[in-house]
């Protein structure tokens, strides 16, 4: 049966610490060491990170597709070598006017092609781009698609811009600076980032590590799911849930039930505990994750 202490926090990661750190405060508290982000935060930045406990931490994969917002603030004039202030300044260049800004940030709407920052965690050669890079190396890295819903000037004190940005899994803020600098024939890095939101979760809704209490801040069960949003919730009894746990084919349990919709659906016998993730795939049913009994 799943534990209490298996579920999703909504974490408000400081400025200053790693986010390896931050997951090492919890795992002390959990007393456990199945503890896993979704997505982590660059030493320098602040804000919202979901991070699963316990069993929950298998179904990471599901967690790390959903839409971020961050509150961030550029710094024009500069840029370093990290795309952040942690980096050592390589370019210097004139600081452009609010009205070169609002002319080139709209380049930047929509679905783009996004080169990630060269001290990245991305895998080139089976080796991470920041490692390559801290040895002097330029990194060889493609493009990618990446999509901005939003990108709003929330401020202009030259040479700091401050933006509020939507956007897709894998977007990189760093390099949203480095892009509109150079548009602008400017150079810029971010000098602060905070993540406001991912998916439906908001920052508001979070707890800072010192304050962090397992018997109150993990969300557990359907509520976990139902914030997902995308994933199905099905119930079963007493005698498809002995089935399930045995690993027996969905085909053979799922009669009695109304066929579940197409995609993830998130299975729980009558006592609200969390069984299994199953997957329609038109008409096609297959095991996602099981819960074992431990």
């Amino acid at each position: 049966m799943i534990s209490s202490h298996s579920g999703l926090v909504l974490l408000n990661k400081p400025q200053g610490i790693t986010s390896f750190r931050v997951l090492n405060s919890l795992k002390k508290q959990l007393n456990s060491g199945k503890v896993g982000h979704t997505g982590t935060l660059d030493k320098f930045a602040e804000g919202l990170m979901l991070v699963l406990t316990g069993k929950m931490t298998k179904l990471a994969p599901y967690f790390t597709n959903m839409d971020k917002e961050y509150m961030a603030t550029f710094k024009f004039g500069e840029e370093t070598t990290t795309l952040d202030p942690e980096g050592e300044i390589i370019a210097k260049a004139d600081i452009p006017t609010i009205e070169i800004i609002q002319e080139n940030i709209h380049l930047f709407f929509g679905e783009i092609m996004q080169r990630p920052p060269d001290f990245s965690a991305i895998h080139i050669n089976g080796k991470r781009a920041y490692k390559l890079a801290a040895a002097g190396e330029k990194p060889e890295i493609p493009k990618r698609p990446v999509t901005i819903y939003n990108y709003d000037i929330e401020s202009w004190n030259p040479p700091f811009l401050s933006v509020k940005v939507k956007c897709s899994k894998g977007t990189y803020i760093r390099s949203l600076a480095r892009d509109l600098g150079s548009a602008c024939n400017s150079r810029a890095y971010v000098s602060a980032l905070k993540r406001t939101e991912v998916g439906d979760w908001k920052i508001a809704d979070s707890v800072i590590p010192d304050l962090f209490n397992p018997d109150i801040h993990i969300v557990t069960g359907k509520n976990l799911f139902n914030l997902l949003g995308s994933i199905n919730i099905l119930t079963v009894d007493s005698i498809q849930s002995e089935k399930i746990l045995k690993g027996y084919p969905i085909n053979i349990w799922i009669d009695k039930l109304i066929k579940p919709p197409q995609g993830y659906s998130a299975v729980f016998d009558g006592n609200d505990i969390f069984l299994a993730l199953i997957e329609n795939n038109n008409g096609k049913y297959s095991y996602k994750f099981v819960q074992d009994r431990s």
